[in-house]
């Protein structure tokens, strides 16, 4: 059966169909397609496009090429999408079979070509690996260390447009949009024929709201390299923003064209076919991108699209609690021990979902759902967009005042660094409002939202025994029955220690939607001066707590590589993010170095033993009771599998989940233990392994290696903010 499109759609949105058509498949897993080495030293890329047949229990069957790049690539999108897993398509409510299609692209970095006279081979190798630190770093989105890394490759080789080029895409990732424009237009004036610094300066320009000459340089881009997807789509993004749908569709259609499937060009040519007048044709492209992709900023943004038009609510709130669903997964069961920059990025998403949640139940005239959803955004994530929604709902509530306040708040929120966009029409708006409420004091109440906004996230704690210094905490706030606010410090001075029982009682200003059952994970500073009666503890902004995070983590990971190099009793793998104490004897037999798309194994064993211990990392984009049904799946193929027993189990602060199981393979039986651990897509195990007849003589060690497990990566160290020497 074929998914439904425009032509033959479910009635809710188009006419009865002539033929019957299914929902479209939902991918719950992609295995992401591994590079062949042969087109890697090529430098061949492209996109495959893949029809495929989903079968009503979710696997995949029939995939073939539709589109095809090269025969080693094509085959590498084969293998991959095989092994995807997908929620079925449905037809009058029951799964079916139907026939999709798939396209995977297959995208390179660029060669860094180094400055390297005859004779300099040393110092060329250097700056390979510099720069292959330095691409790592902006990869794992350690945008600081990126910057830093790319500062260093630029003062070694100034004429290095690439490396130019890298240091602005990593500070337009901090947001440190000046620096970024001068690094970039170097990197153009190094090599004007360069295939990405056009396009990466149009972004800058662009969120800068420097309109004509971001258009300039995607344009320029286009001479380059008339075929760059991105520059095409970048420039119809622009011009949708600027609402010149007329003119964006033609670069829109053109990305799309060479991008199939690309889910935000799909959801950026549904907005404009609606404004258009092309309601069948935007709501097609809308559904279109929420079936070819999983992300749910992709729902979240055709949700928006929906709810900034007022139409089709009913299918905007759909999207919209798909798209909280997958989120709140993500932030569930939080260490704060071992509190990520990735679980803190997910807050600042979630903030923005929240808003659009919120604005579908204001126009639907349920205010105060509205309001729980726009008042939980607007204490994470103060800005234009969600300031403008919340004090429309406080109007239609009769609340004025909290309408003016929260609208002048907003309007200064505009000149605060961000990455969230500053949407120019709501700002415009916001003036607006607040110029009716204010009656003639406009600029006076923007000066005091100014005022309001920095001491937003603030509050005082009693200085009992008058402590003098500052510290860092954690903070998890979360609902179960009720708000629970937990604080954990992370580093500074001892003494402040106990405030993290007393800061439970002060009144956070964070706030979570009701009846939602969510952790949301924060920072904060709290500074206590000997001479003042209060504390004053801060919340970090989040894109502060991230980035903050991020830095932690990366100084982390080198510092406990040092420390830990010279003690041959102990494993410690930064790519891995585990560290193990082996017993006498046990020695590292292997490593598989992985991929994103296949796990790093790091193998121990015992001369002469047949016994075994494993640890494994993997990303995997799913929940981790998908990744232990699928688990259970690869184990279930094995001779007389049996699995014993689940149960909870706690490592060095993670909360995880154990079994025991055994199999028959070869006519040998073995016994093993598995335990996982999730950190957002970042799944880790352990395993051991022995033949049943020799496991209970490895028993007890198997278990103190168990509990010798650490995940350093994880863990904020008191020392890590000092400057580097």
């Amino acid at each position: 059966m074929h998914v439904c499109t425009d032509k033959n759609s479910t009635p809710t949105l188009f006419p009865p169909a002539a033929e019957p058509c299914a929902t479209a498949p939902q991918p719950l897993s992609k295995i992401p397609a591994a590079y062949p080495d042969k087109a890697r030293q090529k430098r061949k890329e492209g996109s495959v496009t893949l029809g495929l047949v989903v079968n009503k229990d979710g696997s995949v069957s029939g995939v073939h090429v539709l589109r095809e790049v090269s025969k080693d690539i094509d085959q590498a999108a084969v293998e991959a999408v095989s092994q995807w897993k997908f929620e079925p398509g449905t037809y009058q409510g029951s799964p079916v079979d139907v026939e999709t299609t798939v396209t995977v692209n297959f995208r390179l970095n660029p060669v860094v070509q180094t400055e390297n006279p005859k004779g300099q081979g040393a110092a060329s190798n250097d700056f390979q690996n510099l720069y292959s630190d330095a691409s790592e770093a902006y990869k794992r989105e350690d945008y600081a260390t990126a910057a830093n890394l790319f500062r260093r490759l630029t003062a070694i080789s100034p004429q290095n447009g690439y490396a130019w080029n890298d240091l602005g895409r990593a500070l337009l990732a901090l947001n440190e949009l000046d620096a970024a424009a001068k690094a970039l237009q170097t990197s153009i004036n190094l090599d004007p024929s360069g295939r990405y610094a056009y396009n990466n300066l149009g972004r800058v320009y662009w969120r800068q709201q420097k309109y004509e000459q971001a258009e300039a340089q995607f344009r320029k881009q286009m001479v380059v390299n008339p075929d760059d997807h991105y520059a095409h789509a970048s420039l119809g993004d622009m011009l949708r923003d600027e609402h010149k749908c007329n003119e964006a569709m033609p670069e829109l259609q053109k990305a799309l064209s060479l991008s199939p499937n690309n889910a935000e060009i799909l959801v950026a040519e549904g907005e404009c076919d609606l404004d258009l007048g092309n309601r069948a044709k935007g709501l097609s492209e809308l559904q279109q991108a929420t079936s070819v992709s999983t992300a749910p900023k992709i729902f979240n943004s055709a949700a928006y699209v929906l709810a900034e038009r007022n139409i089709e609510l009913d299918m905007a709130e759909k999207w919209s609690e798909r798209c909280l669903t997958i989120e709140n997964t993500r932030l569930q069961n939080i260490s704060l021990d071992h509190l990520t920059a990735e679980q803190l990025n997910y807050v600042f998403w979630t903030a923005g979902y929240w808003d659009t949640r919120g604005w579908i139940y204001f126009l639907r005239g349920e205010n105060n759902s509205a309001r729980s959803y726009l008042e939980a955004a607007w204490s994470l994530l103060a800005i234009p967009t969600v300031g403008d929604h919340l004090g429309q709902v406080y109007e239609k509530l009769g609340r004025s005042q909290d309408a003016a306040r929260v609208y002048s708040m907003a309007i200064a929120s505009a000149d605060q660094p961000t990455r969230a966009r500053v949407d120019a029409d709501d700002l415009a708006d916001l003036k607006k409002r607040l110029k009716r409420l204010a009656e003639g004091n406009a600029n006076a109440t923007i000066a005091q939202g100014n005022v309001d906004l920095k001491k937003k996230g603030v509050i005082a704690i009693p200085n009992e025994g008058s402590v003098d210094g500052s510290a860092d905490f954690a903070v998890k706030v979360s609902t179960a029955g009720k708000p629970i606010t937990q604080f954990h410090q992370l580093n500074g001075d001892q003494a402040l220690a106990r405030f993290a029982d007393l800061l439970p009682a002060a009144r956070l200003p964070v706030s979570l939607p009701e009846s939602t059952t969510i952790e949301v994970p924060l920072r904060g500073i709290l500074t206590c001066r000997s001479g003042e009666k209060d504390c004053r503890f801060a919340l970090l902004k989040l894109d502060e707590a991230v980035n903050l995070t991020r830095t932690e983590m990366a100084l982390g990971s080198l510092k406990q590589e040092t420390s830990t190099a010279k003690d041959p009793g102990v494993y410690d793998d930064a790519a891995m993010g585990m560290r193990i104490s082996l017993p006498d004897d046990w020695k590292l037999i292997r490593v598989e170095p992985g991929s994103f798309s296949s796990p790093r194994n790091a193998m121990f064993g015992k001369p002469g033993s047949t016994a075994m211990f494993m640890l494994t990392r993997e990303h995997f984009e799913g929940p981790i009771e998908l990744y232990m049904k699928m688990l259970n799946r690869f184990f279930s193929q094995k001779v007389d599998f049996s699995r014993s027993g689940e149960e909870g189990v706690k490592r060095d602060g993670l909360t995880g989940t154990r079994w025991v199981v055994s199999w028959n393979e070869n006519g040998i039986g073995y016994s093993s233990v598995i335990e996982m651990f999730s950190v957002g897509d970042d799944y880790y195990r352990m395993t051991t392994l022995a033949p049943k007849e020799v496991y209970g003589r490895y028993a007890e060690t198997f278990e103190d290696m168990l509990r010798s497990v650490q995940f350093p990566m994880m863990r904020v160290d008191s020392h890590l903010l000092d400057s580097p020497k």
